[in-house]
This record gives structure tokens, C-alpha cells and sequence, in this order.
């Protein structure tokens, strides 16, 4: 299904130079922290559930700002989440879902909506290294001949905290970025 709202949401963001916005989305009685994320390829929008129950759905958007509706794995949790009330007798229909969704997502980027490091890790638990140290604090530079390079999950926690110029880097540079649990000040381009 086609996301216009995404593709509004997307054309605001570069006009204001971001690459990633955090929002709330309620869809009936489930409120949805959610992250659209263009750093991602291909784009991803996550929606993690507020409340009792608890759950984390990431969406690929593709070409043309489309997202499948079908939801896999993903349909079990996504109706426990959705009926956490008790109230709703209704299947889920995906594309239903979808509309829904597309219609509460904004469409108008904010400074302010550009999520902070932490807030990128709780609400990506698909970022495994190190969650407890979202603040980037140095890069470790590795030794071409030492046979050491950075972790897939070290390029993927660098992309999604500091973006794609500083995943290029690491890989180009064979560096691995290294986290911290306080926010140090440094900056990736510093380093």
C-alpha cells in the first residue's frame, strides 16, 4: 500500500535536513512510538507499543513510499497489541491497518522530532551492541594486516545513531565506533 503521508512526511524532512523523525501514532485504542527512518535502505518506519502489551513492528518502505500488508510474524503480535482493550472482536486486516496509520502519520517535519541517540536505541531493539551506550565516544581504528574490522552490528548501530556518512567511514577507514553510557560531546567527524 501506498504511504502518502510517508512520502509528505519524507519532503518535509529534507527541507529541513533530517534524516529521521519520532512521533506518537494511537490507531484505536494502541499508541505507537514510532521512528521513520530514511538512513535505513530501504527506508523503515518502527512502531513500538506503548502500554501493557508490548511489541516492536518495523515496516520496510519501499519505492514509491509502499509498504506490504502482509505482516507475517509480525500479525500475532501486532493483534495482541491492537486488543490489548479487550473490546475489539474484528480481525485485522492489514490494509485496513495501513490506511489507519497512513492517515495519523504527520506530514510535516520538526528540529524538534529528530530523535536524541537514546531515544534511537529504545525504540530499536533491533540495535544489539551495547544498548546501554547510546553516546558515541571514539572510533578504534584497526590495523589493515590485524584481521579485525568492525561488526556488522557496530556498522549498524553507527548508521542508525550517526548516519550513513559515518558508516561510510568506518567501513572505508576500518574503524569501529566505540559508545559510551554518558553523552561525551564527541562528534564522529572530530575523531
Amino acid at each position: 500500500m501506498e504511504m502518502t503521508s510517508l512520502r509528505l512526511l519524507h519532503r518535509s524532512m529534507i527541507s529541513i535536513g533530517s534524516d529521521m523523525q519520532q512521533f506518537l501514532v494511537t490507531t484505536g485504542a494502541a499508541s505507537f512510538d514510532c521512528l521513520f527512518s530514511t538512513r535505513d535502505t530501504p527506508f523503515v518506519l518502527t512502531l513500538t507499543a506503548r502500554g501493557e502489551t508490548r511489541g516492536f513492528f518495523p515496516f520496510e518502505v519501499f519505492n514509491g513510499y509502499r509498504i506490504r500488508d502482509y505482516f507475517g510474524d509480525m500479525y500475532g503480535d501486532l493483534v495482541a497489541v491492537l486488543r490489548s482493550d479487550g473490546t475489539s472482536g474484528e480481525r485485522l486486516k492489514p490494509k485496513d491497518f495501513l490506511e489507519q496509520l497512513n492517515q495519523a502519520i504527520p506530514t510535516q517535519a520538526t528540529v524538534r522530532a529528530n530523535p536524541k541517540p537514546s531515544e534511537i536505541v529504545r525504540l530499536r531493539p533491533d540495535i544489539i551492541e551495547d544498548r546501554e551506550k547510546p553516546y558515541f565516544n571514539a572510533w578504534i581504528y584497526w590495523k589493515e594486516d590485524s584481521g579485525r574490522h568492525p561488526s556488522e552490528e557496530n556498522l549498524h548501530k553507527t548508521l542508525l545513531l550517526l548516519g550513513p556518512e559515518a558508516a561510510q567511514h568506518s567501513r572505508e577507514r576500518n574503524a569501529s565506533s566505540r559508545w559510551s553510557a554518558i553523552d561525551t560531546g564527541g562528534a564522529w567527524e572530530a575523531s
